[in-house]
C-alpha cells in the first residue's frame, strides 16, 4: 500500500511540475477595438496571420512540455516547473484568433441573398 501511495505522489509530482498542453490552454480575453475598423479582406489576413502566430507558440509549447516532461522523469521530480512555457502567448494568440473570427463572423460571414 506505502509503494502505491508513493508513486502516485511521484507521478503527481512530476505531473504538477510539467507545462501545460496547448490544447488545455483556455483563449485569453484580448482587446477587440483593433479588428472593428479592418475591412473584411484585412480580418482574413489577420486571422492568416495569427493562425501562423498561435502555430509558432502552441510549438514551442508542446516544446516546453516534452522538457519538463522529461526532465521530471529522467532527473528531478518538479525540476521542470521552472523550465518556463509559452502559456500566457498561447492564451492570447488563441484570443485573437477567436476576436478575428467573432468580428468577421459578425460583420463578413453573411450573405445578403
Amino acid at each position: 500500500m506505502k509503494i502505491k501511495l508513493s508513486l502516485c505522489v511521484i507521478s503527481l509530482t512530476i505531473l504538477a511540475g510539467c507545462a501545460a498542453s496547448p490544447a488545455d490552454i483556455a483563449p485569453a480575453m484580448v482587446d477587440t477595438t483593433q479588428y472593428r475598423e479592418m475591412t473584411c479582406e484585412g480580418l482574413l489576413l489577420a486571422a492568416q496571420n495569427e493562425g501562423v502566430n498561435l502555430e509558432q507558440v502552441s510549438s514551442d509549447q508542446r516544446s516546453a512540455r516534452n522538457w519538463d516532461i522529461a526532465l521530471n522523469v529522467l532527473l528531478i521530480p518538479g525540476l521542470g516547473a521552472v523550465t518556463g512555457d509559452s502559456e500566457r502567448e498561447v492564451a492570447e494568440a488563441k484570443g485573437r484568433v477567436l476576436a478575428i473570427q467573432n468580428e468577421y463572423g459578425s460583420r463578413c460571414g453573411r450573405s445578403d441573398s
